[in-house]
């Protein structure tokens, strides 16, 4: 044991030294939303001293606020090794009546880059890269478009029901029909070099869900989730939940763009985030996806993200 170390401050760090230092862990989170106080209270809470030899990867949606963005990425950067992060599409809001006094920015796109020179300047990892034990991790930036959209009659299919819609903005350059483009096109560049990699210990993540297999996989879950409650509850949905006028989720929930990519990669596992509900799901491709999102806190207190409310922990295979 080194030294210059106190007794008083290993037994204040005892998980960092009870742990083999080449047993690192890679954690996944989504969807932290810290604007809500119990959220923000929630990443202060983690522990300081459980993860200093751990990987943690947030997979969008952290907050609009650029003050507590940066807030959050440097509480994630003093409580883990390595933190890797991509924005969801709660970054790119511009047009928030919320949004923080010093935000400088004129549109989404340029927001976009500030996150991402932000996160270059604290040490967060927006781009691929490779743990100490030999796991490589992709960052894939991504939109949505109408790629995933499947029509549905109990929901309607109208882009002015998302917020979205009212916050981000545009450019000519890049207008939201050609956002999902953009995106997924940034990420050209570091695909060539991930498929001459004969690494077998990749780890993919997006904000955003990444085929229509994947999206109606989703689709799949949630109806036998809602069939479950019915029977339980020995009952059938309202006459006033009925007349609610609810939002088709596949309208805005990614991309195919993002798939190609990722039957390039061939990732054992991806994260995603967007769709606030916890799931791992298998499409039949060979690659296991996994959703863990903090969520709302109205989210977690009425069951919709059942507990526990915690990062999930990514198991590889050795292959």
């Amino acid at each position: 044991m080194n030294p210059y170390f106190t007794k008083d401050f290993v037994l204040n760090n005892i998980h960092y030294f009870a742990r083999d230092m080449s047993d690192e862990k890679i954690y996944a989170i989504s969807d932290l939303h810290v604007d809500q106080i119990e959220n923000m209270k929630w990443v202060e809470q983690l522990s300081s001293d459980r993860y200093l030899n751990d990987t943690v990867i947030i997979a969008g949606d952290i907050t609009h606020v650029l003050t507590k963005l940066t807030q959050t990425l440097k509480l994630f950067k003093s409580k883990f090794k390595n933190v890797y992060y991509c924005p969801g599409n709660h970054e790119l809001w511009t047009q928030s009546q919320m949004e923080d006094e010093e935000l400088q920015v004129d549109n989404s796109i340029e927001k976009f880059h500030h996150i991402i020179k932000l996160c270059d300047s604290i040490g967060v990892h927006t781009k691929p890269g490779v743990t100490d034990q030999g796991v490589t991790i992709v960052p894939l930036f991504g939109w949505y478009d109408e790629s995933l959209h499947k029509p549905h009659p109990e929901v309607e299919s109208d882009l002015r029901l998302w917020s979205d819609n009212y916050r981000c903005k545009w450019t000519s350059e890049v207008p939201q029909t050609e956002a999902a483009k953009y995106f997924v096109g940034l990420n050209k560049k570091y695909i060539f070099d991930l498929n001459k990699n004969n690494n077998k210990k990749i780890i993919t993540f997006s904000h955003f869900l990444t085929s229509k297999k994947l999206m109606q996989a989703y689709r799949d879950e949630m109806q036998r989730r809602r069939d479950q409650w019915r029977e339980n509850k020995n009952d059938t949905t309202s006459n006033q939940e009925q007349n609610v006028i609810k939002a088709n989720f596949s309208l805005v929930a990614g991309t195919e763009l993002l798939d190609e990519q990722l039957q390039i990669i061939k990732p054992q596992v991806h994260i995603f985030g967007h769709s606030h509900r916890k799931m791992v799901l298998d499409i039949g491709d060979g690659i296991t996806y996994v959703n863990n999102p903090l969520g709302y806190v109205k989210e977690r207190q009425t069951g919709l993200i059942e507990p526990p409310h915690e990062l999930y922990e990514i198991k590889l295979i050795d292959k």
